[in-house]
């Protein structure tokens, strides 16, 4: 009787530390899940339009210091001195001097569009797959993701700033967070080099934010919507890399 007792009792100890230790880690998990998701809530609770008029400032600073500082009229000299003559481009720089002002209206233009048509690619994973979401929702997490995108012109004319920039194709060498800018525009068809361009660090933190983002409005762990990214945006984005190849060919 007393060796029974002891064995009953030895395994209620086991078995009651096991049930401890289980809920331990249940519970470490569900803490991680919910910092986790407040990192995630926190972003991407912010309002989309302030962040909407980040990333247009953003745009806006980086076609100012490279219109100004960067793309200089010695730079074109250098670049198209081979190809035409000193008026040629000195009407070259004038008209491109004239026309700045419409590069700076269209760069809002430019983002609601890019926008619409990354929105449009989700919602539409998202009706075939019976998510219940607002498209204006989803659109604002697009606005908020591409946020990434203007930081990434930021940090990149940063780094062109520390370069000996003498042509137009050292600009393009000088994207060293893109594929094209490892291999060489010179070294890649003309038809290859968007394509090229459009892997770099940047897309990739793109991708990774609207996972995050339709993690947020789902209430499911990112890395589950990696998936739903990639068949949904990452489709349109191939689309859209081939569509923008066959018009070079066929305008070349």
């Amino acid at each position: 009787m007393y060796l029974l007792l002891r064995e009953f009792t030895r395994n209620f100890i086991c078995n009651a530390c096991n049930f401890v230790h289980i809920k331990t880690d249940i519970m470490s998990a569900t803490a991680a899940l919910n910092q986790e998701a407040s990192v995630w809530g926190e972003y991407f609770s912010l309002n989309a339009w302030v962040l909407f008029a980040f990333s247009c400032v953003s745009y806006a600073l980086v076609l100012h210091i490279q219109q100004k500082y960067v793309l200089t009229e010695q730079v074109y000299y250098n670049t198209l001195g081979e190809q035409l003559t000193i008026e040629r481009i000195d009407a070259f720089i004038d008209k491109q001097n004239t026309w700045t002002w419409l590069r700076y209206f269209f760069i809002p233009v430019t983002l609601l569009f890019q926008t619409f048509l990354v929105s449009i690619c989700l919602a539409t994973g998202a009706i075939l797959l019976d998510y219940k979401l607002k498209f204006s929702a989803i659109f604002g997490i697009v606005v908020k993701a591409s946020v990434i995108y203007a930081i990434g012109k930021l940090v990149y004319m940063m780094v062109v700033q520390f370069m000996d920039i003498q042509t137009i194709e050292d600009l393009m060498k000088a994207d060293v967070f893109s594929l094209l800018g490892w291999t060489g525009a010179e070294n890649v068809p003309t038809w290859l080099q968007y394509p090229l361009s459009v892997v770099n660090v940047f897309e990739l933190g793109f991708w990774l934010l609207l996972a995050g983002g339709m993690g947020y409005l789902l209430q499911k762990h990112w890395t589950r919507m990696i998936n739903f990214v990639t068949v949904t945006y990452g489709v349109g984005l191939v689309v859209w890399v081939l569509l923008i190849v066959f018009l070079q060919l066929n305008l070349q």
